[in-house]
């Protein structure tokens, strides 16, 4: 159902994960138990996509997930720049008048007026100036100019080649008036890169295609929402808003029907006794009443995996044993799938499987 292959995880100079492999299996209500600073949450905010690691990977249902990191990738010298405008800009002239030499030799026009001649030329070379930069940097990804100097294009949320409509906007770019001084910089891209999101940087580096399960963070953000549900030691509710708001939220951001999930949460808060306490706020709620409105909205998505981090450890032994109670409930009448933090052995002794983090890795079981 999802699985984690060595995987490794360092903030500074501290490695939190040593090469953590874990397997979790649909309808399954796992634990993670060990001391603190063990890499418990860390690991589970990588399963999570919350977090990436430096090593491994993590695949859920046969697919692998990962956050997909651009390489490090420096923008091309101001002298590479410089070439590229000059010999672009020689090229695009002969390629306007060649634009307008076949022009007049299709149309059978004699040009003998300069002013009318002059702008027929102006216009020659902005076509030629579409066509030169569209096409080659759309199709092959570098006009003739960058190939000679040995840079390339490429896009910024990641280093796959541009596409036309990229090229299309970084012409647009040069026929707006900017700061010219963006040819002869050493910044990593002049005012017509940005606006495409694209930078010139050297051909060492190859272009990389994405695969779907590569995710830029908008696309990373939208799966979690559609199969990955989270509960945290502190509820996390918007204050400003009702319990039956807060449940519908990621519903609504995954773009059903308003009124779908509206019933569906309100089916939920029933469901976990909370009828009455539909339009309370957070702050008129206790806080197991907060932390089951926070596992309905965990669930408001159908997901596949729910990651509950130290779930009870802001509750009182009676909420806490209740949320225990929900969990395995949820599991008997859904098939729902847990993954659970904890430092609470009564609710770990529940689980199904219990995995011992000890120093950054998944240890044997302690002695008794």
């Amino acid at each position: 159902m999802i699985t984690g292959r060595n995987i490794f995880k360092q903030y500074d100079t501290v490695q939190v994960l040593k090469g953590v492999d874990i397997d979790i299996k649909k309808g399954e209500v796992a634990s993670i138990v060990g001391p603190s600073g063990s890499g418990k949450s860390t690991l589970l905010h990588i399963l999570g996509t919350l977090d990436s690691a430096d090593q491994g990977y993590v695949e859920m249902n046969g697919v692998k997930i990962e956050n997909y990191v651009r390489k490090e990738i420096l923008p091309a010298p101001w002298y590479k720049r410089v070439l590229n405008f000059l010999i672009d800009s020689a090229l695009i002239v002969l390629l306007g008048r060649g634009f307008l030499f076949l022009y007049i030799n299709i149309t059978q026009s004699v040009l003998a007026d300069e002013t009318f001649y002059t702008v027929a030329m102006i216009l020659s070379i902005l076509v030629a100036l579409f066509v030169y930069y569209s096409l080659w940097e759309g199709t092959v990804g570098r006009t003739p100019a960058k190939l000679i100097t040995g840079t390339k294009v490429f896009v910024r949320q990641n280093t796959t080649q541009p596409t036309l409509v990229d090229g299309l906007l970084r012409t647009l770019g040069r026929v707006i008036p900017f700061d010219f001084i963006s040819f002869f910089s050493a910044r990593p891209s002049g005012w017509h890169d940005s606006i495409s999101g694209t930078f010139v940087g050297s051909s060492k580096f190859s272009y990389e295609k994405r695969s779907g399960a590569r995710l830029t963070p908008k696309q990373l953000a939208m799966f979690r929402n559609k199969h990955i549900g989270f509960v945290f030691q502190f509820h996390h509710l918007l204050p400003e808003f009702s319990a039956l708001e807060n449940v519908c939220i990621p519903g609504w951001l995954a773009g059903r029907s308003k009124e779908e999930v509206k019933e569906e949460a309100i089916r939920l808060l029933n469901m976990f006794g909370l009828a009455g306490r539909l339009e309370n706020k957070p702050n008129q709620l206790s806080g197991g009443e907060q932390q089951r409105v926070a596992v309905a909205r965990a669930l408001i998505n159908h997901p596949d995996i729910v990651f509950a981090d130290e779930p009870t450890g802001n509750l009182d032994s009676a909420n806490a044993r209740e949320l225990h109670r929900l969990f395995f409930e949820l599991r008997d009448k859904f098939n729902q799938t847990f993954l659970i933090v904890t430092h609470n052995e009564e609710l770990a002794q529940l689980s199904d499987r219990i995995f011992y983090m000890k120093d950054g890795k998944i240890a044997l079981p302690p002695e008794k």
